[in-house]
């Protein structure tokens, strides 16, 4: 995705019948809004009175998902270019043993290349989980909602990064490297779901509602 669409023209090609972009894609925006939530929330506590104490904190949570968020970004355009390389490659030619033998080579190089981006996606997508839930232990009790929603839409953006992940997994012929991506990822959802519970409940807890 170019960094200059808008979220508009984005939406419109991905509900288009283009191959890109598409959930991988989505998965990294989506990721990247959930940073931005995080940020904001440490924003709001940065400078604050109130907040003094957890000033450094605080900073040091803007810092980190800021960088995340622009990772992230940078990930939408990344997982295009990455499936984009995979339909090259079954484009190629197989009319022959040897271009089917060099057709299949590519595929698979091509699908372990497509899985790099959501691999990414989702460590840094646990990372925004993480500092959602500590920004929801110390920052700014107004918009101590926003903190949940970077934890709650964070971890939605980290298994809908794993189903890519899987999606790939799928088609590997190396057991090897899919047995390890398909690991990776079920462990980061595990903690990614675990942390936005844990976040979830110190919210309503500071907000002194039952929740929802």
């Amino acid at each position: 995705m170019d960094n200059e669409l808008t979220i508009s023209a984005f939406a419109e090609a991905l509900g288009s019948s283009a191959p890109t972009p598409g959930g991988g894609a989505a998965s990294a925006l989506v990721g990247a809004l959930a940073a931005a939530l995080a940020e904001m929330v440490a924003r709001f506590t940065v400078g604050r009175n109130a907040f003094r104490a957890v000033e450094p904190q605080a900073q040091a949570i803007v810092q980190q998902a800021e960088q995340a968020r622009v990772a992230l970004l940078a990930l939408v355009a990344a997982d295009e270019r990455a499936f984009q390389a995979v339909s090259a490659a079954y484009r190629l030619p197989k009319t022959s043993d040897v271009e089917r033998q060099a057709r299949d080579a590519a595929i698979q190089a091509a699908l372990i290349g497509a899985m790099q981006p959501p691999l990414e996606a989702l460590k840094l997508t646990l990372i925004v989980v993480t500092l959602a839930r500590e920004i929801a232990l110390v920052g700014n009790a107004t918009v101590l909602s926003d903190a949940a929603c970077a934890a709650t839409i964070g971890e939605a953006a980290a298994r809908s990064a794993a189903l890519n992940v899987l999606a790939n997994v799928a088609l590997l012929h190396d057991a090897e490297t899919a047995t390890q991506a398909l690991g990776e990822a079920r462990t980061v959802c595990a903690e990614a779901a675990s942390l936005r519970d844990e976040t979830l409940a110190t919210v309503y807890r500071r907000m002194g509602v039952e929740g929802i």
